[in-house]
């Protein structure tokens, strides 16, 4: 008798630790799923703002196109347009493919193999995002100087020497900013799926 209330007190224990660690492996894996989500947030956040600022200077451009009564300025207005509406839904679909990366249903491989396509096509888009940023800074200025100010920058740009070097100093420093901080963004979200290989 005492060896099957052994054998069976055995099997109990067995299924108990079996259950703890079925659980323990499910809370391991919430919890990676809730740091990377937080990690991406500091991707996503500022991608949201950023894109809601755009769409409002659209809506201004659309509003005022009336205003740019030149080609040029035409032009100018057209790809801020499209700038200011390409650029950051491109950014905001390539994050939310990272978001989307469910950790608990995929496998491990599954999920870094996602992770690190999204990552490079993000990264590459913020490259890209970092150089037209430059002809959309120029164009802008030209289209909001006419309808802000009346001012066509092209037949007053003794006043404006100054205003575009500085603007362009500023983006550049800005961007590499930014740029840095994504990296260092993706780069722990990737950790910590690689986390879960340990």
């Amino acid at each position: 008798m005492e060896l099957e209330e052994m054998k069976s007190l055995w099997n109990d224990m067995s299924q108990k630790v079996d259950q703890q660690k079925v659980l323990t492996d499910k809370l391991i894996i919430d919890m990676t799923q809730e740091r990377y989500e937080n990690k991406l947030r500091h991707i996503s956040i500022p991608e949201t703002i950023a894109a809601l600022i755009c769409f409002a200077v659209v809506i201004y451009l659309i509003s005022n196109f009336g205003l740019l009564d030149v080609w040029y300025l035409q032009l100018s207005g057209a790809i801020t347009i499209v700038s200011c509406l390409l650029l950051p839904a491109l950014s905001l679909k390539s994050i939310q493919k990272m978001k989307a990366i469910n950790i608990s249903k995929n496998t491990y491989k599954e999920s870094l193999t996602t992770y690190a396509k999204g990552e490079t096509k993000f990264m590459l888009l913020q490259k890209i995002s970092f150089y037209v940023s430059f002809l959309v800074l120029i164009s802008s200025v030209i289209a909001f100087g006419k309808i802000m100010k009346g001012i066509d920058v092209f037949t007053m740009t003794e006043k404006l020497n100054w205003l575009v070097p500085s603007g362009i100093g500023v983006l550049f420093i800005f961007t590499q900013w930014v740029l840095k901080k994504y990296k260092k963004a993706t780069t722990s979200a990737n950790n910590i799926l690689k986390e879960l290989e340990l």
